[in-house]
């Protein structure tokens, strides 16, 4: 191909093109260059490209240049290990660390006609669309994690809510029914929640919902999981937990409960709470069962006084 046609698209190209001599002299400097650059090809051939850019990483050049020259090979650097090489302005409203033109740079070895002399090629790629797409996407992935994980817990106590306590309740269950793990399930209740609403207020009643949450959460381990089941009722996943220790458990925390006042616009707000508890059974066909069952045996906590604990039973 004639030198004349491979001069213009080396020029026209619309990517960078630099090409060094040894001693670091820029000998090319084409069109993409001296439009970002805002320096014309007669400004910089000629000069030391430190010298005409003295805010290039000299070292990190340096030895990628050595290498070119000595190992007769290219090398690359991604925008993602590099933002930019050269300091050119974009159009492009990217949000994050870097300000300039994000680039992908190839580093080329080059010899002259006479195969004498070695150069080397530096090719410059503005990447930025390609950035903004992948920050965009990076950050839409990150808005959809914070919303995931939003969407299980309950806005006012901070428990997991019913959807996530099912989900879990069924993961627990299919585990249990094929390795024989036990766990237990405890529905808990705070006892005449009505009528500290009824008296203090709603947001007094909100304030028990999320105290009574904070001493629940402290009693358990990281394993168990706790979902406010709907209104004041609560479920407890007590994982890798027979029904004796869950009942130790529980009543520890109906005990704290009990001991423990609650303190909104100069009232003291006392209250208790009742439970009933259930373990996994192998004779149990889904969770929904055991569930039941607990609820059956809170039930009978109120039924027989409230602030105590029931295990179910089929009695």
């Amino acid at each position: 191909m004639d030198s004349n046609v491979l001069r213009i698209i080396v020029q026209d190209i619309s990517v960078g093109v630099v090409v060094l001599d040894q001693a670091y002299t820029i000998v090319v400097w084409n069109k993409f260059m001296e439009k970002h650059s805002w320096l014309r090809s007669e400004e910089v051939v000629g000069r030391n490209i430190f010298d005409a850019f003295p805010y290039l990483p000299k070292e990190w050049l340096d030895l990628k240049l050595r290498s070119v020259f000595l190992l007769k090979n290219f090398s690359f650097t991604s925008w993602r290990q590099r933002p930019y090489l050269f300091k050119f302005a974009h159009s492009q409203p990217i949000t994050g660390s870097a300000e300039f033109m994000y680039q992908d740079c190839v580093f080329l070895p080059v010899l002259d006609a006479s195969c004498e002399k070695d150069y080397a090629t530096i090719v410059i790629q503005d990447m930025t669309n390609v950035a903004q797409y992948e920050k965009q996407l990076d950050e839409l992935k990150e808005i959809n994690s914070t919303l995931e994980q939003l969407s299980q817990y309950d806005i006012l106590t901070s428990a997991f809510n019913r959807r996530y306590m099912e989900k879990q309740l069924e993961q627990e269950f299919t585990k249990s029914k094929r390795y024989g793990n036990v766990f237990t399930v405890a529905m808990l209740d705070i006892d005449f929640f009505k009528k500290v609403n009824d008296t203090h207020g709603h947001q007094a009643g909100d304030e028990v919902l999320r105290q009574v949450t904070k001493i629940v959460k402290t009693e358990l381990r990281l394993s168990d999981v706790l979902a406010r089941y709907g209104g004041e009722e609560f479920l407890v996943v007590l994982t890798e937990t027979d029904i004796q220790t869950a009942a130790f458990v529980c009543d520890r925390i109906r005990q704290r409960v009990e001991d423990s006042s609650v303190e909104f616009n100069r009232n003291t707000i006392k209250v208790t709470i009742s439970l009933g508890l259930s373990s996994f059974k192998d004779t149990l066909t889904d969770y929904l069962q055991l569930v039941n069952e607990a609820d059956i045996a809170l039930y009978r906590s109120k039924k027989e006084g409230r602030n105590r604990l029931t295990i179910f039973t089929d009695q």
